[in-house]
């Protein structure tokens, strides 16, 4: 069994972009949404994981993403990260804050 974790960035506009990879191993949104800003973003980048905005930024853009769905299934993985790992993952991005100050800098918005 593995896990496909779909996930979406929006823009300022509502322009939406969206990715979905197959993790191998199990997890649950339960287990990631308490590292989560707010419950429900957090950036890929600092998991592991693509970022889905365009490479030049735009006045409009941030680096937020959001969790679109999860859910367990039988195909083989497309990503190279497990499950276990992109759980710890997200548990040392939140305790770093997600280094927010240091991605605003790295994609040059500010």
């Amino acid at each position: 069994m593995n896990t496909q974790l779909s996930y979406l960035y929006r823009d300022a506009w509502n322009y939406k972009r969206f990715h979905s990879i197959i993790l191998p191993g199990i997890i649950t949104l339960e287990q990631i949404e308490p590292f989560l800003r707010e419950q429900t973003f957090f950036i890929p980048s600092e998991v592991g994981l693509p970022d889905l905005q365009e490479d030049v930024f735009k006045s409009y853009d941030h680096i937020w993403h959001e969790i679109e769905a999860i859910e367990l299934i039988d195909e083989q993985p497309t990503a190279t990260i497990n499950a276990s790992v992109l759980l710890a993952n997200f548990k040392k991005a939140h305790s770093l804050n997600w280094n927010e100050r240091e991605v605003f800098a790295r994609k040059g918005l500010v």
